[in-house]
């Protein structure tokens, strides 16, 4: 039996509907196992201000009808976000499935050669993947653009119109979707199709109505997105230059080879493809370019955020559907073999599955604004009174304080209203959301009612416009000048010192192990490490601690300089907890080039590593390493560790 014959039996076996099943589920299984083992999420805190809507609507009937989170995802998405965040995150892998198997069935109704592999394309588009684990609209926006042209494509012009007046109670930006819908039924001359279009605003003005609202409710922030905001301002390019990393390489080449298919097709025969371009390859231009467009003229609301090319990707998919099957035809074309071309096909298929987890770190960790939120939130939880208030700016407090959105303890205050704190409340001062409210935390450290009691820092630092990221934790106190002084020792950190575990400038101290990857070159004139494609891991050390000296969260300081010779490639800094052979925990920090330096020379490193798990637990050792996951070069040279302790201690 030759393999040709073998390929034949086997496609025999798996037909159309068995494919879809199996790959479905295949996909569903992988996408749920992701979402049990990830701490994290994707989507930052508009993810947790949609939860905080979806969880509590039913509790609290007037967030049904809101213009943050949206009416028609709070509705859908406020049973799931009963039973926790995990399903709240589940119902937008179930949205994106859907999305992708909608864009099978229009992929075979435009009849695209193997318009399975629509599916596969849109659910493993990078940008799409990491937001199935978010809290996000645009996954629902994509689902319900895709599904509307889904309707229209198979001529039911009223059932596509209905669906397609929901977009912009998804997102704004659904108004320009609309536009080319409008022009799809007027191309075809159903012009009564286009009153449907208004069916969503006018049954949600009607609703809002009821209960209060303005009838145009609905449009009570549109003004402000046609005002010009310098910070939302930025290239006209960016989304382009930056395609690569939330489509992917290969579906960026699978979509460009379909769409120049298409478009040749088109131009020749306007009348059976023109259904392909009005209702794929139009609407994806639209909405690109218009996202392009306000970031570059800084109206319109668009803050050059990749998470909004989510919302367009069942559109790439199709495209890319066909760009693929040209891709693998090629190959029959060119060596006339069977075989070559499953290959082929077999090639970009994997190619597709691959690049979101080469460009994504699957499962999901918190980023790093999240986790200092957490950990400043535990921190919190463990070392303050259950009877202080609790006031924030960061919407993610309440998320990870585990409030109830109408919890009296915790609330969020304006920055003028700092004054009306009673003492003993806490006010949780953090650089990005603080600031905007009007609070400098110069004005709280020299403010002699205001006691700082911890400063936590992110793990890999990173700034604020400008600002390094960091949150306060504040206690109002009696008028005291001491407090100030105080106040003063904590920011600086001369309340706390380091005790240093490892350090190796591979001159006169060497990691034995590594011994022969030291070197040195011209551009360094001491010796150092060099990190080569040929190994896996360095500079392994296990190290015991002293915990009686500490006062709250274990906290590590990993110092080094850093050279990249593979950027792209990232290392990872891996830290393992251990209570005699039962590891407590375990943590990988990526290693990069600090944003702004310069990739031609060294780079100075320095960043934390928290261990809530430490504390109060005695006996414990750690375990310290990097790891060359990616197989990338890198030079590293004055590599240390350190843990901090109370100063005194």
């Amino acid at each position: 039996m030759n393999l040709t014959s073998t390929l034949r039996r086997i496609d025999d076996f798996f037909t159309e509907r068995r494919l879809l099943y199996t790959l479905l589920s295949i996909i569903l299984v992988i996408l749920i196992a992701i979402l049990v083992i990830s701490e994290g999420f994707s989507g930052a805190t508009e993810s947790l201000i949609n939860y905080k809507f979806s969880r509590w609507a039913f509790s609290n009937p007037e967030f049904f009808l809101n213009n943050i989170s949206k009416p028609l995802f709070t509705i859908l998405s406020s049973p799931f976000a009963l039973l926790g965040f995990k399903s709240f995150q589940l119902f937008n892998i179930l949205v994106g499935m859907a999305t992708g198997y909608i864009s099978y069935l229009v992929a075979k109704e435009l009849k695209i050669k193997s318009p399975i592999l629509a599916i596969v394309i849109c659910c493993f588009t990078p940008i799409f993947m990491v937001n199935l684990f978010s809290g996000i609209t645009e996954i629902l926006f994509a689902f319900t653009a895709i599904l509307a042209t889904y309707f229209l494509v198979k001529e039911r012009y009223i059932s596509g119109a209905i669906i397609v007046s929901f977009l912009p109670i998804i997102k704004t930006e659904g108004f320009l979707l609309i536009l080319i819908y409008i022009y799809y039924f007027v191309h075809k001359k159903h012009y009564k199709e286009i009153l449907y279009t208004l069916t969503a605003f006018i049954f949600f003005s009607v609703v809002g109505a009821f209960f209060g609202k303005s009838f145009f409710w609905l449009f009570a922030d549109f003004s402000k997105l046609l005002e010009f905001n310098p910070n939302t301002q930025g290239s006209l390019f960016q989304f382009v230059t930056r395609s690569p990393g939330f489509f992917g390489i290969p579906n960026e080449i699978f979509f460009v080879t379909g769409l120049i298919a298409g478009l040749s097709l088109y131009l020749r025969q306007k009348r059976a493809y023109s259904k392909e371009f009005l209702l794929i390859v139009l609407p994806f231009l639209v909405y690109f370019m218009g996202h392009s467009l306000s970031f570059w003229t800084g109206i319109g609301g668009s803050d050059g955020s990749s998470k909004y090319m989510a919302a367009i990707v069942p559109f790439m998919a199709i495209m890319a559907t066909r760009g693929l099957y040209i891709f693998a035809k090629m190959f029959l074309i060119i060596f006339k073999l069977e075989w070559i071309r499953v290959a082929a096909l077999v090639i970009g298929f994997a190619s597709i599955i691959h690049i979101p987890f080469a460009i994504q770190n699957y499962p999901i960790n918190l980023d790093s604004e999240s986790f200092a939120v957490n950990t400043t939130s535990d921190w919190v939880k463990t070392n303050t009174r259950n009877e202080s208030n609790i006031y924030y700016n960061h919407p993610s407090f309440p998320f990870f304080l585990n409030s109830k959105f109408n919890d009296s303890r915790i609330q969020n205050i304006e920055g003028n209203s700092l004054l009306a704190m009673k003492v003993g409340d806490l006010f949780l001062y953090d650089e990005h959301y603080s600031k905007t409210s009007g609070v400098e935390i110069n004005a709280l450290i020299n403010n002699p009612e205001f006691e700082l009691l911890r400063i936590f820092d992110p793990e890999i630092p990173f700034s604020v416009k400008e600002t390094p990221f960091k949150i306060g934790v504040f206690r109002k106190v009696e008028s005291n000048p001491q407090v100030v002084e105080n106040n003063k020792k904590v920011i600086s950190d001369k309340d706390r010192v380091y005790i240093e575990v490892i350090n190796f400038d591979f001159d006169n101290t060497i990691y034995e192990k590594d011994s022969e990857f030291i070197g040195f070159s011209k551009i360094n004139p001491s010796n150092y490490l060099r990190v080569k494609r040929s190994q896996k891991y360095y500079l392994n050390s296990t190290f015991a601690i002293n915990n009686n000296a500490q006062l709250d969260f274990f906290e590590l300081l990993v110092e080094m300089k850093f050279f990249a010779k593979t950027p792209e490639d990232k290392l990872k800094f891996v830290v393992n907890v251990f209570d005699g052979k039962k590891r407590l925990e375990h943590k990988r920090i990526d290693i990069g080039t600090p944003f702004n330096s310069n990739p031609e020379e060294w780079s100075n490193l320095r960043f934390k590593v928290l261990l809530p798990s430490i504390y109060k637990t005695e006996n414990i050792k750690i375990q310290t390493y990097i790891w060359n996951k990616k197989n990338g070069e890198y030079l590293i040279d004055d590599y240390k560790i350190s843990y901090r302790i109370k100063k005194g201690d």
